[in-house]
């Protein structure tokens, strides 16, 4: 029974003594509360308890988004800023970044523990809130408006260079997600955007007006030539047998009308024709 205990005994501080990392993840190790600067990779790792401690701290895929419903946890709120022409715009940003594994000890040691929580809240949030601001800054709210598929891209390269010069952290993309403008500045769009299609509409409006004068013109001008090529072919000779034509129809016809036609002496019809 006591041989029974001991092998628990033994068993039991020997998995309080290990660590396991797994991938995408380093262990830092500290002794008596000094950071020891050589990291820990992935696997299992023995540690003396009581004096020495090993901190998981997983350094890739690192997400913070800067949207207030999905980040309360973090405190991270959507990014006020200020346009070129002073008007608000709020940024709903998500950042994802990384941690550089052979720098992960330095960075516990210049920023605290535990990572990443304190390296984002000194380094990275302050960073990014601050080259958002910037960006915004240098542009009227109406070029943001027209540019914003670009932003995210822009935004990715001012980040970039800015943790440069930390050296230990890598920016891997950036997403805008909302881009919320004032209200007054949208309806200012939206009415610009009805008088450009009311203009629009009234373009085609008169050019159909146009081409539909242009036809009633050529139409016009078609009857006009009509009427005077008729004109020069109606002689006295031409009517007149024309007249006499109509009359012969008439008296050929079923009824019983009677036809009277001025004549001269000579029982030529008179007709008046010029």
């Amino acid at each position: 029974m006591f041989r029974k205990l001991l092998w628990i005994g033994i068993v039991g501080v020997a998995f309080a003594s290990c660590a396991q990392i797994d991938s995408g993840e380093v262990g830092v190790k500290s002794t008596f509360g000094v950071i020891d600067r050589n990291e820990l990779p992935p696997g299992l790792h023995f540690f003396i308890p009581g004096i020495q401690t090993i901190y998981i701290v997983p350094v890739y895929d690192l997400t913070l988004d800067f949207v207030s419903e999905e980040s309360k946890e973090k405190g991270l709120d959507p990014i006020d800023a200020l346009s070129k022409d002073g008007l608000p715009v709020v940024i709903e940003a998500t950042v994802r970044y990384a941690m550089v594994p052979e720098q992960v000890a330095e960075l516990m040691i210049d920023y605290g523990r535990p990572l990443p929580m304190t390296v984002e809240r000194k380094l990275v949030i302050p960073t990014v809130r601050s080259e958002i601001r910037d960006a915004v800054s240098q542009y009227k709210t109406s070029e943001i408006y027209s540019m914003r598929e670009n932003f995210s891209r822009l935004l990715k390269e001012s980040l970039i260079n800015a943790l440069k010069k930390e050296g230990r952290i890598a920016v891997k993309d950036v997403y805008i997600r909302k881009i919320k403008f004032p209200k007054k500045f949208l309806e200012a769009i939206e009415k610009k955007q009805i008088a450009q299609q009311e203009a629009e509409r009234m373009k085609y409006v008169l050019e159909k007006e146009k081409l539909e004068a242009e036809r009633k013109k050529i139409e016009a001008q078609g009857i006009a030539e009509a009427q005077r090529i008729i004109a020069r072919q109606l002689t006295n000779q031409y009517l007149t047998w024309k007249y006499l034509e109509v009359l012969k129809d008439f008296a050929e016809s079923e009824n019983n009308t009677i036809i009277v036609a001025p004549y001269d002496q000579k029982l030529t019809p008179l007709l008046n024709v010029k």
